[in-house]
């Protein structure tokens, strides 16, 4: 089912940051190179542990303050707390300010509306926005047809399908996403990530699988270096070996026994 009028996402939730430091210490925590924010463009996003792990995912829009550099967090409702008190950590003496926003909420259409931003994981997810709360009726149910049409197109998010101090930038096709950028310097978790891809040690990705049944975690894997990570409705989150992905491809073909049956699944392109 595809989406075809501007719908809440009611899992996110918003906050902001600004202050005459705030873009130099963004920039030296998290993935991604944040400079697009000048140019009125939002981005996507990871906060690492020293290890290289995910400990939050999420993107970010410019906006807010005129006179100094400012921007808005779009991240997972439940994780919004924790995630503002580890920037607080960071941030120490900087002059950075951190805000809670209440009042306002993040709504996708497929249109590029005025004050839309492109999502910049993939050029097939919708246009995503900052509405003020209380203009647009809730809509769970479409929540879920948001959810399945991103996942078709293998872009995880939140702590469900990306396990907090496991899950590896990479292994979820961050370099890809745009989400970790290897050129603008160093980042919490930057040595670690940067080794992986630069000696092209990337063992595993992930894939979606179109199960159409249910498929718990106790299951039997579809082979070695496979991993589960998760079911939403009809689909299946693993991890699958790299070698498995380039065979599939090369052979142009994308199913996959398991459990004695044949389903389809989706790569990120």
């Amino acid at each position: 089912m595809k989406i075809t009028k501007t719908l809440l996402l009611n899992d996110r939730s918003l906050f902001q940051i600004h202050g005459p430091d705030s873009f130099n210490f963004l920039q030296s925590v998290i993935t991604t190179d944040i400079s697009p924010l000048k140019e009125g463009k939002a981005v996507a996003s990871c906060l690492l542990s020293a290890q290289g792990r995910i400990l939050f995912d999420f993107l970010i829009y410019p906006g807010g303050y005129e006179k100094t550099f400012s921007c808005i967090f779009d991240c997972h409702k439940i994780e919004k707390d924790e995630l503002i008190k580890k920037l607080t950590l960071y941030k120490m003496r900087d002059n950075v300010e951190i805000k809670d926003v209440t009042d306002q909420l993040i709504a996708i259409n497929i249109d590029n509306e005025e004050k839309a931003f492109r999502d910049p994981r993939h050029k097939k997810l919708p246009f995503r926005a900052i509405v003020t709360k209380g203009k647009m009726g809730k809509s769970s149910s479409y929540d879920e047809i948001y959810k399945q049409n991103r996942l078709k197109l293998c872009v995880a998010e939140g702590p469900e399908e990306i396990p907090r101090g496991e899950a590896l930038p990479l292994d979820f096709w961050m370099d890809k996403t745009t989400q970790v950028s290897f050129n603008k310097g160093c980042f919490i978790g930057q040595e670690v990530t940067a080794r992986v891809y630069h000696r092209n040690k990337i063992r595993r990705r992930l894939i979606v699988v179109d199960s159409r049944t249910t498929i718990t975690s106790e299951a039997e894997l579809p082979g070695k270096g496979f991993k589960y990570i998760c079911q939403n409705k009809d689909m299946v989150l693993l991890l699958a070996p790299l070698e498995f992905i380039e065979t599939s491809e090369l052979n142009n073909n994308m199913q996959l026994e398991w459990l004695g049956k044949k389903y389809n699944f989706y790569l990120y392109y």
